[in-house]
Parts: C-alpha cells; structure tokens; sequence
C-alpha cells in the first residue's frame, strides 16, 4: 500500500508538468475554434449591399486564417509627442482614417507586434479575409492583397489612403528592432 501511495506522489508532479505545458496548445485550439465559428456566423449574414452607401466605425476585427478576434478601440495621433496611442491587447482604429464603408476610402487599424494581437498579421497570405464589425451593426469582409514596410514618419499615406477605393489597412512594428511599419492592403470583398 506504501510502495503504491509513493509511485502516485511520484507521478503526480509528471502529471501536473503535462497539464502546465498541455494548456498553451489547448487554449490555441479553443481560440482558433471560436474565430472560425465567428466567421462562419459572419459569412452567413454577409449580402452585397449594392447601391446603398453604408458606413460604421469599427468595433470587431476577425482574421479567422490567423486566429485574431479582437475588439477595435479608436485612437488618435497625438502631435504633442509625435506617436499614435496605442491600446494594449486590443486593435486600435486611426480616427483620422476612413470609417469603414462600401463607398470611398480605406479604413486603418493597428495595433501591438505580439502573439495576441497583431503579430500574426506579418504571415498574412493571398486569400486570407478579415472581417470588421461596425457599432452599427454592418460587416465588411476584405481579402489580402499585398503588404510592405515603411518609415514611421510617413503621415502622407493618409492623403492616398482617402483617395482609394473602399479597403483595410492593418499596421503594426516589423523589423530587427521594430523600426519600420508593416503595412498590410486588404480590399473590400462584400458588405452588409
């Protein structure tokens, strides 16, 4: 009885270490699960509007090739110490961007170079959609279409962004020491 109560102590500190290193991947799945169901829901209720002009500012951004889902916040440039304001573990929206439309103008979002938010927007690929969900209830759905790395200090992309068509552009840091810009260009699919 001592010799079985002494292998189960001895096993239990195995057992445990497997739960430990079990979770990240678990968590994984259960996140790629859960966007996939997202979008899914997203898809069904997508129609192409048509003529309708219709326009929302983003609360929701859905990648579901990436397994980002993430809530959008709006943001500002602060040209008092020459950075934009950057919300931790969200995506951020560029106020000064178009709001997301069917019409005239690409929408900008951002946010932080890591695993949870924006990182996985460097291994974006042709073919890949995202979805953003407006506070009035509208989707968009966009396909990537190409992505390039530019200066921080090159505000003009706002005068072309303006002028576009109808589209995204995700941002976040890229380079050995996150000195450049990763602009990823996505076109607008369908909108609803």
């Amino acid at each position: 009885m001592k010799q079985l109560l002494a292998v189960k102590w001895r096993l239990l500190p195995l057992l445990l270490a497997a739960v430990i290193l079990a979770f990240p991947f678990v968590r994984d799945i259960w996140t790629r699960n859960r966007v996939l169901s997202s979008a899914k829901a997203a898809e069904a209720s997508l129609r192409q509007t048509g003529i309708a002009k219709i326009e929302g500012t983003p609360v929701r951004l859905l990648i579901p090739s990436l397994s980002i889902d993430l809530p959008v916040v709006p943001q500002s440039y602060s040209p008092v110490i020459k950075t934009w304001q950057v919300a931790p573990g969200l995506a951020n929206y560029a106020a000064e961007s178009a709001l997301a439309n069917n019409f005239k103008g690409e929408t900008l979002l951002y946010g932080h170079n890591n695993r949870s938010v924006f990182g996985p927007v460097l291994k974006m690929k042709s073919g890949d959609v995202a979805y953003v969900y407006t506070d009035n209830g509208h989707i968009f759905k966009y396909s990537f279409e190409s992505s390039r790395d530019i200066a921080p200090t090159r505000t003009d992309i706002f005068s072309e962004m303006a002028e576009s068509p109808a589209g995204l552009r995700l941002v976040t840091c890229d380079g050995p020491n996150f000195e450049y810009r990763r602009v990823a260009s996505l076109k607008l699919l369908q909108a609803t």
